[in-house]
């Protein structure tokens, strides 16, 4: 797979940096090197009659070496959340790995073996590194996704699927990864966790383009930037935030500073706070999980906020009405897509995949419209579910857990912008009593754990539309109206 690419550059770039971290750096020889010692380490594991392999490692370097002995070994591998929240376990209820690496002890009958820093320090030590490389003709890469749709679905990608979708990004002109790395060192930035496809996909073109894959702590973010050192930044529109309010304010936008935003729109004061402080360039990725990148926005001008970019030249998108018929130019309807990165369905789902996938069709959920230039504009949603900060979340769970808790009558989720315009959770409710906000926010987040923090405010009513769903856009409005 990506090792045959990095092998290629290894002969032409031995010594040239891979990985860096703050305190150290590893080479690209000095990576495959270390692969090959632990796939040698983990060799047992073929044996064992295991086909998918967690990973929870919180050390970068380490969790990548880990990848790459894996798919080594023929083995499927699925990143798994740093911490054992609610993330953690919804992955592993979706996933259901035959065995666990992991860099701590797994509470858990799941079968694991502890991949601390002593293991590491022992293995990488030692001089045999002669394991043998299995060909996989099955998935080697086991994801999750859950951006469209109400509950969590397995996907798979297997090598055949990963070569063909790092080589498009890399020798497209989207983001002209290999025409970077090829004239000077340049650093990709990933905040995007490796537990999504989205973020494993990326830090495999950069390496397989032969940039280098910075390992950072949040708090090192601005002193990266301050560096001023050819750098491509890959965020969500939340980590955005975050990296603009941990720099300097008298931070300057720099030439050589790339933003890719991943997961959700860019909203325009945050765009603007970008332009000032960070930089010009700027690229917005609309895509899924189960789809890859449908398009590309360059923020070199401002634009339609709706307008989400032009349509990759590999990815097949139309507009439809509800039976499927597709609509001319200019017509809002269903978006549809088909292509070469688009998977076949759901793992072990039936019911879903033949919902959403639907004759070489996926449908993600969103409503839009294509223009003549080949632009995608996404209007909105057929269901409930809304992006906070990049990753979504369904207002009908959040809805029903508000609903069951003690002495609320009825209660809404709606989201309001903040002051960047980034939407965040606000909760109205009908309730005549004192209740503890911080217990219902606790079990919001016992059901999603990466949800923002919320606002909560009493109501004397909650507005219904004529089809008996809460209009949210009323509560929105009227807290946009009374700033």
């Amino acid at each position: 797979m990506i090792e045959t690419l990095l092998l290629q550059l290894r002969d032409a770039r031995k010594h040239s940096v891979a990985f860096e971290s703050a305190f150290r750096s590893w080479s690209f020889g000095g990576f495959l090197a270390d692969v090959r010692k632990a796939a040698h380490a983990l060799e047992s594991l073929r044996d064992s009659g295991c086909s998918t392999v967690g990973i929870k490692c919180k050390n970068y370097y380490q969790h990548w070496v880990l990848i790459f002995a894996l798919e080594r070994l023929g083995l499927a591998s699925a990143s798994f959340q740093n911490d054992f929240g609610p993330s953690f376990q919804t992955y592993l209820n979706v996933i259901k790995p035959d065995f666990f690496l992991s860099d701590e002890p797994l509470i858990t009958d799941l079968k694991h073996y502890v991949v601390d820093d002593a293991w590491f320090k022992q293995v990488l030590n030692q001089e045999n590194n002669n394991s043998v490389s299995y060909e996989s003709h099955d998935f080697c890469r086991i994801g999750v996704a859950a951006g469209t749709g109400s509950e969590p679905q397995k996907i798979g990608l297997r090598r055949s699927d990963i070569e063909r979708n790092i080589s498009q990004i890399i020798n497209s002109d989207i983001l002209s990864l290999s025409e970077k790395a090829g004239r000077e060192h340049f650093n990709v930035l990933c905040c995007i966790g490796i537990d999504i496809l989205a973020g494993y996909q990326i830090v495999l073109s950069a390496l397989a383009a032969g940039c280098c894959i910075k390992i950072f702590d949040p708090v090192q973010i601005s002193l990266i930037i301050a560096r001023h050192e050819p750098t491509a930044i890959v965020v969500s529109p939340l980590h955005l935030e975050y990296v603009i309010n941990s720099i300097s304010p008298l931070s300057m936008a720099q030439d050589n500073l790339e933003i890719i935003v991943v997961g959700g729109r860019l909203p325009a004061e945050l765009e603007k706070k970008t332009r000032e402080k960070l930089s010009k360039k700027i690229y917005t990725l609309y895509g899924t999980e189960e789809a890859g990148i449908i398009s590309v926005k360059k923020l070199d001008h401002h634009s339609e906020h709706k307008n989400a970019g032009v349509i990759v030249p590999w990815m097949d998108v139309q507009i439809v009405d509800g039976q499927n018929v597709a609509l001319p130019v200019q017509t809002e309807g269903r978006v549809r897509v088909r292509g070469n990165t688009v998977i076949d369905g759901y793992i072990g789902n039936v019911e879903n995949k033949n919902s959403q996938f639907q004759e070489g069709w996926f449908y993600p959920g969103d409503l839009g419209f294509i223009t003549n230039k080949k632009e995608i504009f996404i209007t909105g949603r057929i269901d409930e579910l809304v992006a906070f900060g990049g990753d979504k979340f369904d207002l009908r769970i959040l809805d029903e857990i508000c609903k069951k808790f003690d002495n609320i009558e009825d209660g809404c989720v709606f989201s309001v912008p903040d002051e960047n315009g980034i939407l965040m959770p606000w909760v109205a409710i009908i309730c005549h009593t004192e209740i503890d906000g911080s217990v219902l926010s606790r079990r919001m987040h016992e059901r999603y754990q990466n949800l923002p923090p919320i606002t909560l405010i009493w109501v004397d009513r909650i507005p219904y539309r004529d089809d008996g769903s809460p209009n949210r856009q009323f509560l929105t409005q009227g807290i946009m109206n009374s700033r």
